[in-house]
């Protein structure tokens, strides 16, 4: 039997698609430097959603046979779907290198010892190394014979430290991904990158003073203009949240009620999701409805642009989908995803950033941030961060506070360097939850007149 079959097993519907979906994983651990096992799972299975007079129908198995109509039933809920043309075609991600276990076991057995060595003020109760490898696999067949196929090899690496000195404490996660194969790890430098970070928090732990409460210019770095373009900016503008899907598992969104071509943010702020970037661990060219996949530009120049869409999202809004459904496995259906979501750079220098403050912070990484349901109101927690003053960075801070609304945060960013750079991410959403692979990023960014704040005293 084959997903040709299944789809006319279900041809009395108007919208069909069957979908071949398997997802093959190993887990590597290491504890304090020792090997902690080895971990190998696979999720492979068959899905199909068909749609007809406002009734959206969903089913799933581990057998083709199975998928009969019906399973799930979200009735009066779509309405119709966007009169987009599908793309039949595939796309692969290539392995350019491969290990051997045991060379991925030494590898980051050695990368442990050598950095739970290092020479520094601070103990390392905790150095946990959890390496990931999966190839995903999607073939998925439309009632108009349309045809996509992909496979995308992905490697992530998590590295979590947790660090104590006689003043303070603190765990970091440090996070690599991309789509490819082992060469990827070669292009992260992970001992080096590591190492700095970790005499970087060192410094921070036992040298770190209080920040001075108050208003003051904060340059925030690629990893925090990051976190804060996925979370404020990528979840609200997904459609699906906009019409109120999402509002029992993750909350609204703060678009509700406003209209394409409003401002919310400064001259300097452009949003984009970018599935086609490659390498990308949010990577893909043809989403699972059959679109093919672009760039999508959420905000231009601090204007409501567009929203993230699928077919079904789009037809409520009277337009077309621009390629943003994805489904994590065989057992879940499509929802509108992001990819990978950042800022747009621009022409300062991030010397030219700081030169421009008289007296603020640089925020260079985060321990802790906060979001609400409607993405408006968010709180980042500094790690490494550090004084500015009169134009030059000076002292190390020991956990400054930021705060604002998103509105306050995007219409205060006054100018972003012409760097970019991107960190992994695993995005959730949905009910039962979906966990996708995807990049945030973006450049430095200076942002003026933060609510500053000490950590413990809100």
């Amino acid at each position: 039997m084959e997903l040709e079959d299944v789809v006319k097993r279900f041809s009395e519907y108007k919208y069909i698609e069957a979908r071949r979906h398997k997802i093959s994983l190993t887990n590597l651990y290491i504890i304090n430097g020792s090997p902690a096992g080895v971990e190998d799972s696979s999720y492979s299975g068959y899905s199909v959603r068909a749609f007809k007079d406002s009734a959206m129908y969903f089913t799933s198995s581990t057998r083709l046979e199975d998928l009969t109509p019906l399973s799930l039933t979200l009735k009066e809920w779509e309405k119709g779907y966007s009169a987009d043309q599908r793309s039949s075609g595939s796309y692969t991600v290539e392995e350019k290198a491969k290990a051997s276990l045991e060379e991925k076991q030494k590898l980051l057995i050695d990368i442990s010892k050598n950095l739970l060595q290092l020479k520094i003020n601070s103990k390392i109760p905790s150095l946990n190394i959890i390496y990931s490898e999966s190839i995903e696999e999607k073939e998925i067949v439309f009632e108009d014979g349309t045809k996509v196929y992909g496979r995308v090899p992905r490697i992530h690496i998590s590295v979590s430290v947790t660090m104590k000195s006689d003043k303070a404490s603190a765990t970091f996660y440090e996070e690599f991904g991309g789509s490819g194969g082992f060469e990827l790890v070669k292009t992260w430098d992970l001992e080096k990158t590591l190492e700095e970070k970790i005499k970087s928090v060192d410094e921070v732990l036992n040298k770190g003073k209080s920040v001075t409460p108050g208003k003051k210019d904060v340059v925030l770095s690629n990893m925090l203009s990051g976190i804060m373009v996925h979370e404020s900016v990528g979840h609200p503008f997904e459609a699906d949240r906009v019409l109120g899907r999402e509002s029992a598992q993750a909350g609204l969104s703060y678009l509700v009620g406003r209209n394409f071509g409003e401002r919310i943010g400064s001259n300097a702020v452009t949003v984009v999701d970018d599935p086609t970037l490659p390498n990308s661990s949010g990577f893909y060219l043809i989403d699972d409805e059959g679109i093919k996949a672009r760039a999508k530009y959420l905000i231009k120049e601090g204007v409501i642009n567009e929203l993230l869409q699928d077919r079904f999202s789009a037809y409520k809004f009277g337009l077309n989908s621009n390629g943003s459904a994805r489904a994590s496995r065989f057992d879940r259906e499509p929802l509108v995803r992001m990819s990978n979501t950042f800022f747009m750079p621009g022409n300062y220098t991030f010397d030219e950033l700081v030169e421009g403050v008289k007296d603020g912070i640089y925020m260079k990484s985060y321990m802790e941030w906060n979001i609400d349901d409607l993405r408006i109101g968010q709180r980042y927690v500094g790690l490494e961060a550090y004084e500015i003053k009169n134009g030059e960075i000076g002292d190390p801070l020991l956990f400054p506070v930021i705060e604002g609304t998103t509105f306050d945060f995007l219409s205060s960013i006054d100018a972003v360097d012409n760097t970019l750079k991107f960190y992994y991410g695993t995005c959730g959403k949905g009910d039962p939850d979906q966990g996708i692979p995807v990049w945030m990023g973006g450049p430095n960014m200076r942002i003026r007149n933060v609510s500053v704040k000490v950590r413990g005293s809100e």
